[in-house]
């Protein structure tokens, strides 16, 4: 019952913007090149678990809520993605 985690990067983006964060605002506070941290968004690029801590610190949310969704809860909300 426990579901398979799976990453998900648009939740990311969606903490990212709702507080009112740019790409470039979060970049250069976690101290990455905007274009590399683009393409880490935009899931062309991994992120590391370093960078992840960087994100999860400045966002003020666990790692898991930004970068984590139950294989089970994304199917239930598959029609939403």
């Amino acid at each position: 019952m426990g579901g398979e985690y799976m990453i998900n990067l648009r939740r990311l983006k969606g903490i990212r913007v709702e507080q009112n964060l740019t790409q470039e605002e979060l970049a250069k506070l976690i101290k990455m090149p905007i274009s590399t941290y683009r393409r880490k968004e935009n899931g062309e690029s991994s992120i590391t678990l370093d960078e992840a801590f960087k994100i999860s610190k400045i966002l003020g949310k666990n790692i898991e809520e930004i970068f984590f969704t139950r294989e089970e809860t994304r199917e239930k909300n598959k029609i939403l993605f």
